[in-house]
């Protein structure tokens, strides 16, 4: 009976060995698991954090371009107020010749056309009163052979030759527009390098 107990205790520590051994295999792979899980989970916090500071990076750069284009857009507004200033100030000071300085203007244009045969001159309503029938006689005939229209242009400052049924525009509202285009890149850069 005691090779029997014997047999008995052998087994059961066998068993509790057997037991044992599985307990450990579970725990040592528990910490495996354990183990892949956290470096699984720091890889995946890794790219999570890399995908948020490229979003971040990619918003900042989006806000940054939209900014500089905002600050662009809101300077070449401001530019755009000043020339237009500028170009009205220059109108207003043609508007504002004396009756001298708008026919020495008229003056320089007929010495243009001196060639042609013959000149009807429209006036502008706002400048009627700076050229004479008599100024014409005296001061613009020996330049051309020019014929100063009863016809005037509504609510214009300037002129309008016609000649050979061309017309030729120099109400001064239009000679500031048509020159704005050719001047607007040299007047920005007097005033704003």
């Amino acid at each position: 009976m005691s090779d029997l107990k014997l047999l008995t205790d052998r087994l059961i520590e066998n068993k509790k060995s057997e037991v044992q051994d599985k307990i450990n295999e579970a725990e040592a792979e528990k910490e495996q698991l354990l183990a892949e899980s956290a470096k699984n989970l720091a890889e995946e916090k890794a790219k999570q954090i890399s995908l948020i500071d490229s979003r971040l990076a990619r918003k900042f750069e989006q806000d940054k371009h939209t900014l500089q284009i905002n600050k662009r857009n809101q300077l070449l507004s401001e530019k755009q107020k000043v020339l237009t200033v500028v170009f009205n100030e220059a109108e207003e000071q043609m508007n504002q010749w004396t009756d001298s300085e708008f026919q020495q203007f008229l003056l320089s244009v007929l010495k243009e056309h001196r060639d042609s045969d013959s000149i009807e001159l429209i006036v502008g309503q706002e400048s009627v009163n700076k050229v004479t029938k008599d100024w014409i006689d005296k001061v613009a005939k020996e330049v051309v052979n020019i014929q100063l229209s009863t016809e005037t242009i509504s609510k214009k400052n300037g002129f309008i030759l016609k000649k050979s049924g061309i017309q030729y525009n120099y109400l001064f509202d239009e000679l500031v527009k048509d020159i704005n285009g050719q001047l607007v890149s040299s007047v920005s850069k007097q005033l704003f390098d």
